[in-house]
């Protein structure tokens, strides 16, 4: 989740889809219509990950390929080529100059997703006292470590009050905090010591915030809050 994809395709409908689609899911999404357009954001702002076409109108993505496999700056970029049905040299010649994978087209997204991750996951093995853990409720995505919310892939602006609350609250899974016990993750602030009744205020700003997945935040009267997971 967060890697930066660049994809390249010379089929603008195709690029719309997958850039929403990889947005929804957390991923960093750029787009390129071309080979000259794709040499130019790879130099620019260097990817994760790159789903490369291999039949471009300026250039094919074979070509692509090797030119980026043979420079020592982006040798380490993995690269999914799409294919047709039909490609199955191109697909051969594509692994032999270092593509890390491939996928034909029509695909679905989930397969899509799943080869993905499949590849950064040996591009970039974590080490693990840097595995990054991922909280989620509904369509909320919350990162810890880098103290980051996402809803439906789109990132939020949480105080680190409101993200507090929120963390509690998921990592609660499901069972009622009492506005002491969230009062007490809040961050400390001289003004509102004391005043339980603040987080009130922070959750109210937390649901506005969270737009369409507010409903995750519930109210237990008379106990204080619970998330729904």
């Amino acid at each position: 989740m967060n890697a930066k994809v660049l994809v390249v395709d010379d089929q603008k409908d195709l690029l719309e889809l997958l850039s929403m689609a990889l947005t929804q899911e957390g991923y960093i999404v750029r787009t390129a219509a071309g080979g000259a357009e794709a040499i130019e954001a790879v130099a620019a702002d260097k990817p994760d990950l790159i789903l490369l076409d291999i039949m471009l109108g300026d250039t094919s993505g074979i070509k692509l390929t090797t030119r980026w496999k043979n420079d020592a700056q982006t040798a380490h970029i993995p690269i999914i080529l799409l294919t047709a049905k039909d490609s199955e040299s191109d697909i051969i010649v594509g692994l032999s100059v270092g593509a890390d994978d491939y996928i034909t087209k029509p695909f679905s997204t989930p397969v899509l997703l799943a080869r993905m991750e499949a590849v950064l996951r040996r591009a970039y093995p974590p080490e693990p006292s840097a595995v990054r853990e991922i909280l989620s409720a509904g369509p909320v995505r919350l990162f810890p470590a880098g103290r980051q919310a996402f809803v439906q892939g789109s990132p939020v602006d949480l105080t680190g009050a409101e993200f507090n609350i929120l963390l509690a609250l998921i990592k609660a899974g499901g069972q009622v905090l009492s506005r002491e016990a969230l009062h007490g993750v809040m961050a400390p602030n001289a003004d509102e010591a004391g005043n339980v009744r603040v987080v009130d205020v922070h959750v109210a700003a937390l649901r506005k915030k969270l737009g369409k997945a507010r409903h995750i935040l519930k109210t237990v009267h008379g106990k204080g809050y619970r998330a729904v997971l």
